[in-house]
């Protein structure tokens, strides 16, 4: 196919994002739904053929959009950094409206939750600093009202959330990012093209001039601006001590929101930090990624040592996404092939892996109104589809081999290791790793005891197995778990530091 049709393709899909949804309004109440899975299936399967149409013909020229507008130009790419990100934000964009269960306002929900998947869409493909704040504020701003509206009541062994706080904190915290991330952006811009306002805002300007010169800003500015950028995505991605608006948000959003909240908003942070800290001021990891292996590994083991207590089957998800983000920092930290793999790879197994168990959370809650765990006990016995989905998800979230959680976990912490020069680190390293993944181990088991086996609630002897939408959607994302599991070259061999290093031209 010719470069205009992949670049025209670009654009399309970012519009089709935005104009599809507006049709929810002119239908009828009980069309609503049934037209949001259309869309997301179209929308889906859109953006999982542009993802496999690259990793098939990598040539970034082929997967370009350029755009001048009122004086500045505006610029979309599918790249190594984002392909495997576009087939995720595809998956879940799919999977989203399968595994709703929302009755109320359909309307007003739907529409605010393909607004967030626009967001997502449109910051993973753009290339330019305006647009990548406008499309993080779209995709952060309507989870607000997703969470306070149709949200409900979260329970952890010392209190109880209500949505309309864990949706406040939700966005005080990521507006808190957002600004950071527009300071850093406008700092940036003052230092390297201070006489042109309308120049020096895509990704290649600055990828240019580290081309030609090596370097962006001197060693230690580049460390404070390293610094300043990771903590204004860390927030987004969860990074301890940052990360306490997650759990809330998690346990208040109605299942399906929480499927996008851990399967790709999180990623907007991680993949922010990839692509302009890590790209622009790379040299500051050859002092300070040691810093960020072992942030990683505090996240890691605090998330799945918080996981371990609690008692809401969303909160025990939401504390291991925490859990899971450490391997994506520890992998950025290392600064090397493997970890960029580890890293992206990370990405996208903890966004299916997640999606599902949200997803199972959702269809558990819908069916008993509650998500304590003390509360179930037997399911698998009268739903059996749903709790064979859930021991699946459950042994990639562990990291059982075969499965995709154990390559990112195998990677990451092969990286961190490889470049940890000391002895006495790498034991340190070792310790803690194996006692997060020791942790992890035990909450799943239990998490998996008390859910499907022990003696069955005598109030769910009737309760009905999965229905056709959620059969669906959770077989397909199994499925992706299980060949990322088999075949992790699907990103590994793309999404490396050497690769992307030749698409910046460094």
């Amino acid at each position: 196919m010719t470069q205009n049709f992949y670049s025209n393709a670009i654009i399309l899909l970012v519009l089709l994002y935005l104009i599809l949804p507006l049709v929810l309004y002119f239908l009828k109440e009980k069309y609503v739904r049934c037209y949001s899975i259309i869309i997301g299936s179209l929308l889906g399967a859109f953006s999982m053929f542009l993802a496999f149409s690259f990793y098939y013909n990598p040539d970034i020229n082929l997967f370009t959009f350029n755009l001048n507008l009122f004086g500045l130009d505006y610029k979309f790419r599918i790249d190594n950094f984002n392909y495997s990100l576009i087939f995720l934000n595809g998956l879940i964009t799919f999977a989203v409206p399968l595994a709703t269960h929302i009755k109320e306002k359909q309307k007003d929900f739907y529409v605010l939750t393909f607004l967030v998947l626009l967001g997502t869409t449109g910051l993973f493909l753009t290339q330019n600093m305006i647009l990548f704040i406008l499309f993080y504020e779209l995709a952060s701003v309507p989870m607000y009202f997703l969470i306070a509206n149709w949200g409900s009541l979260g329970v952890t062994p010392f209190r109880k959330v209500e949505p309309k706080y864990a949706a406040m904190k939700l966005f005080l915290y990521l507006q808190l990012g957002g600004v950071l991330i527009m300071l850093g952006f406008f700092i940036l811009h003052s230092m390297l093209f201070p006489t042109d306002i309308f120049t020096g805002w895509n990704f290649s300007d600055y990828e240019s001039i580290l081309k030609s010169k090596g370097y962006l800003v001197d060693t230690n500015l580049s460390k404070v601006l390293f610094i300043l950028f990771f903590i204004a995505f860390g927030i987004e991605a969860a990074l301890v001590p940052f990360h306490t608006w997650l759990p809330d948000g998690h346990s208040a959003a109605p299942s399906s929101i929480s499927m996008i909240l851990a399967g790709i908003l999180l990623k907007m942070g991680t993949y922010g930090i990839l692509r302009i800290p890590f790209v622009f001021f790379n040299e500051a990891l050859n002092t300070l990624g040691l810093v960020f292996i072992f942030w990683g590994l505090v996240n890691m083991f605090w998330g799945a040592f918080n996981a371990y207590r609690q008692i809401d089957f969303k909160y025990l998800i939401a504390y291991s996404s925490i859990s899971h983000m450490g391997v994506i920092f520890m992998g950025i930290g290392a600064n090397n092939d493997l970890g960029v793999s580890a890293a992206i790879f990370q990405m996208v197994s903890h966004g299916l892996i997640s999606a599902t168990m949200f997803s199972i959370a959702g269809s558990f809650q819908y069916r008993t109104d509650t998500r304590i765990l003390d509360n179930y006990g037997g399911l698998l016995r009268v739903m059996p589809f749903i709790g064979a989905i859930l021991v699946f998800a459950s042994m990639a979230n562990l990291g059982l081999p075969g499965l995709s959680g154990f390559v990112a976990e195998l990677i990451g912490i092969s990286a961190s290791l490889k470049a940890i020069s000391s002895l006495n680190l790498k034991l340190v390293f070792i310790i803690f790793a194996l006692a997060a993944i020791f942790i992890t181990t035990v909450y799943v088991i239990n998490l998996l005891e008390k859910v499907l086996y022990r003696k069955i609630n005598p109030n769910y002897y009737e309760i009905k197995d999965a229905y056709w939408d959620e059969k669906l959607h959770l077989t397909i994302l199994a499925l992706f778990i299980l060949i990322l599991g088999v075949y992790p070259r699907l990103i590994t061999d793309l999404s490396n530091l050497t690769k992307i290093k030749e698409i910046i031209g460094l």
